[in-house]
Order: structure tokens, then sequence, then C-alpha cells
């Protein structure tokens, strides 16, 4: 529900976003410019891509070609059926993967990248790097605080 006294109209830009010195390389467009997290901010579209647990990992499978369910099972085999099936869901209806039924019995399930999905590539490399140096300059991972 919008409150109208204290949101301006979709089309007007905040009044603080003037005053504020944007890094262009960080915020090259206005849809980054953003106070909160917005699903329009290219940041937070490429992060909800990516997002949950195994989804790296299953798109970093997918991008060496399409792959069968028991394929993915057998290269990830500590991803039980049911995150596996609800990952491939969640990227599909996220319009990153497609589903191709092979004939025959029993009917095979492919599992292809989209377009979308292959545009994640160079996000993927990115995050190993980054990952990479994280590592080395805190020490290792770190255990979750309690």
């Amino acid at each position: 529900m919008r409150h109208d006294v204290s949101q301006s109209p979709a089309d007007v830009g905040h009044q603080t976003e003037s005053h504020a010195r944007w890094d262009p390389e960080l915020a090259p467009t206005p849809h980054g410019r953003t106070r909160r997290p917005e699903p329009d901010c290219p940041v937070e579209a490429a992060l909800a891509a990516v997002s949950g647990r195994w989804t790296t990992l299953l798109l970093r499978e997918l991008m060496g070609g399409p792959r069968g369910f028991t394929e993915l099972r057998k290269a990830l085999p500590e991803l039980s059926v049911k995150v596996l099936s609800d990952r491939l869901q969640a990227l599909r209806d996220n319009g990153l993967v497609s589903v191709e039924r092979l004939r025959g019995f029993p009917v095979r399930t492919r599992y292809s990248l989209t377009d979308a999905g292959r545009a994640l590539r160079p996000l993927l490399i990115q995050l190993y790097s980054t990952g990479e140096t994280l590592l080395r300059l805190t020490g290792g991972p770190r255990s979750p605080a309690p």
C-alpha cells in the first residue's frame, strides 16, 4: 500500500539523490542510485539471480552445456533431490534455465541455460576471483556467528 504523504510519485526522483556523489562505476545509471534494495536495481537483480545455496554451483555446471537431472546429481552428489528440484524450478521461473523433455522411456529432462543464464558467466567468474582474494586477505573461511 502506498502512503501518499511520505512517498513521491514513481516517476519523481528522491530529493536527496541530487545531493549524492555517486561513483560512476558503482552506480552508472539512475537504477543503481537507490537508498534501499529495489528489484530494478541492477546489483539487486544480479544478486537475486545467483542467490540461494547451491545456485552458483548449478549455474557453473550448466555453463558447460545442457545437463540432465541425473548428470547434475552426479556432478553435485551432496545436493539433495529436493533442493536440486527446487533450485532448478527457481532458475526456470526466473528465466535463467530452460527445460526440454526428451522422448523415450523413461522420459528424460534436459536443463539448459537461457541467454539470461549465460549472461551470469562474468559474474560467477568475478565472484570466484573476489572470493579467493577475500579468503587470502582474511585468513580463510570464518565460522558463522552463534
